[in-house]
């Protein structure tokens, strides 16, 4: 792991390293800044007050007169993935699961999860 912090120490970032058997490597991203803390804040750099924001939601489904419904008296999880300033694109949040996620959706690690291959 290696922490860089900004000049104005305002912005944390952690980088972590997933080396693969392969000898490829994958670098994921956790961004949290301390002068920025949930939607309601305007943007510590430019003062935007609009967010390209991207969240997880998942819960307890269930069926009820034939539809299926979620069952948020049981348990429900949901969360920050990513968030950007649209003025000035300053990244304000970013969860290591994002770039999980980016690098199955590119393509990133269909060799090393592809296992129907023979070694």
């Amino acid at each position: 792991m290696i922490k860089i912090d900004s000049d104005d120490q305002d912005e944390f970032l952690e980088v972590y390293m997933l080396h693969l058997p392969s000898e490829e490597s994958f670098e994921f991203e956790y961004v949290s800044r301390d002068d920025w803390n949930n939607l309601s804040d305007p943007c510590p750099e430019c003062s935007g007050t609009e967010f390209d924001h991207i969240r997880y939601e998942g819960g307890h489904y269930g069926h009820h007169e034939n539809t299926v419904i979620q069952r948020n008296d049981y348990w429900d999880q949901k969360g920050s993935l990513y968030t950007v300033c649209r003025s000035c694109d300053e990244v304000l949040y970013k969860s290591l699961a994002y770039d999980v996620l980016e690098a199955e959706k590119t393509g990133a690690f269909d060799e090393f999860l592809d296992l129907d291959s023979e070694e």
